[in-house]
């Protein structure tokens, strides 16, 4: 049966609640698009996917490892074209850490690398690493080596988000290096909501110029 509106009663029929409720989707989709066009606030940046990709970056995206993970001795010198300069020099230790990191797959936002906090874990003693933006690595600190575009023909943008088809490639020393058969762990750990980033590696029995961590 269905029921008619007596003149006075107080409920809203099934009509009415949905035509309320799509209002109110349409006034926050267009409070969305103003400050997305106005850019008066962080959350306005624009990615690639629109409205749902700024939706993306308010809960946060995640970042994972690409590739092998690469240690180098506790020494200065250079790796890849970057100096790394050491504040206490041992090569039997390994001091020195490289990984590629990208979003995952279907993720549409964007994580803000100049935020993100590193923190490297020897045996127990936690170091909060931070970031450098010098041409030269000075330990303790971190920096972004290199940056990468997956699509052909392009080129990872100049700023330091990290967004969809982008991989960055981070550097990082600490105070301290990794004796040989212990264990490398560092995390990496972005601003807002996205999880972080925790990386374990045991350390070679040998530490060599190049080591591949996996």
């Amino acid at each position: 049966m269905i029921r008619r509106r007596v003149p006075g009663d107080g409920g809203l029929t099934g009509l009415e609640i949905v035509i309320l409720a799509v209002v109110i989707i349409t006034g926050l989709a267009l409070l969305l698009t103003y400050l997305d066009i106005s850019g008066s606030t962080d959350l306005s940046r624009a990615f690639p996917g629109g409205l749902l990709a700024e939706s993306m970056y308010m809960t946060g995206d995640t970042i994972h490892p690409v590739g092998k993970v690469f240690g180098y001795p506790m020494v200065s010198g250079n790796v890849k074209n970057l100096s790394i300069i050491t504040v206490r020099e041992d090569p039997g230790e390994l001091g020195v850490a490289r990984v590629v990191v990208s979003l995952f797959m279907g993720d549409t936002g964007a994580i803000d690398m100049s935020r993100m906090s590193v923190g490297w874990d020897r045996a127990g003693s936690f170091e909060l690493i931070q970031r450098t933006t010098s041409p030269m690595l000075v330990c303790p600190n971190w920096t972004i080596s290199g940056k990468y575009n997956l699509l052909p023909g392009r080129t990872a943008d100049a700023d330091d988000w990290l967004e969809p088809n982008e991989q960055f490639e981070l550097t990082l020393c600490a105070s301290d290096g990794v004796l040989p058969y212990r264990t490398l762990s560092f995390t990496l750990k972005p601003d807002g909501a996205a999880m972080p980033l925790s990386i374990t590696r045991p350390v070679p029995s040998a530490i060599q110029p190049v080591m591949n961590l996996g």
